[in-house]
Formats: C-alpha cells, structure tokens, sequence
C-alpha cells in the first residue's frame, strides 16, 4: 500500500479526465460515423454510441488510483466504481443528484420527449452486447431507437463538457 493510500480510502475527481477522454474519443468517432448515414456502417455506429455512453456514465463515478512507483512517484490511473455494461446501473453509480441534473439538462433535447433519461437509457440497454452480435439467435437491433441513442451519446457529452469539475477525498 503506498503512501497515499494510507492517507486516504477513496479519491475522486469527477468527471474523471482519464475516463472522459476516452469517451471523448469514442464520441468523436460515432460523430464521424453518423456523419456517413449511407456507409452501411450502421453496427460500427450503434456499438461506438453505446462505448461513448458507458464510458461518459463512468467517467461520473470512477476512482483515482495511484501505484506507488517505490521511487518516490506514483501512476495515476481510474476505476470505475463498477464493470460493468448494464447502463442503468452505471447511472445508478452516478448518484441521484448528477442523474436529476442529467434529466433538468435532456429537456432541451426533443429526442427524449416525455422521457426521463433513465427510460432512455433503458431503451438503449443491450445496444453493445447486440451490435457486436447480431446474427445470434433472437437478434433485434431494430428495437433499439437510432435517434434515442445517438441522443443519449451526444447529451452525455455536452453535460460532461459543462460540468464544474469536483473532487472529493475519503480520509482512512
């Protein structure tokens, strides 16, 4: 145990930098995939949209992690407070003050009518096991609302990109 973990049990910066700029990167992508609606490229979009979300849901719930080098530096790295893909799950992790901030914010987009964002979220849940999947048995992407989900990924990235940046420290 280094050092630093002995002065404190858990540390977070929220949004999580490390976190957000891979999904960042993700929605970067989506964006240039979505931006080609002929391409045939339709799995590649849903699967890259449904990464942005669950790493954008992470980045609001991950740990710092350091690793004592044994030479007096340590790596910094981040954890997600869980692994998993189950989106309404990773906003359970969120907390309930960041999750009634993300429902004040999607009423500007028309994409969530008279949708909570967890009922979004929960129109999207599967999208990543399926895309990567479907010619398994019982496959369905057409359940999966296009528009909802590429909503999803956009609103989760300007709500990060808007976020005042907090830190918080658990002393051991």
């Amino acid at each position: 145990m280094s050092r630093l973990e002995q002065i404190w049990r858990k540390r977070q910066e929220i949004p999580d930098p490390q976190v957000r700029d891979a999904a960042d990167q993700f929605e970067s992508a989506r964006k240039l995939l979505d931006a080609q609606p002929d391409s045939g490229l339709l799995l590649p979009l849903m699967n890259t949209a449904a990464i942005a979300i669950e790493l954008y849901l992470k980045c609001l719930s991950a740990e710092k992690v350091y690793t004592d080098s044994g030479e007096g530096w340590s790596k910094i790295s981040a954890k997600p407070a869980i692994h998993c893909h189950v989106l309404t799950t990773l906003l359970d992790e969120v907390g309930g003050d960041v999750e009634r901030k993300l429902d004040a914010f999607r009423a500007g987009y028309p994409a969530f009518r008279d949708l909570s964002f967890r009922d979004a979220l929960k129109q999207c849940e599967g999208v990543f096991e399926e895309s990567r999947y479907p010619f398994e048995p019982g496959g369905n992407l057409s359940k999966y609302p296009l528009n909802l989900l590429m909503a999803c990924s956009r609103l989760l990235e300007q709500f990060v990109a808007k976020l005042r940046t907090r830190e918080t420290i658990q002393h051991a």
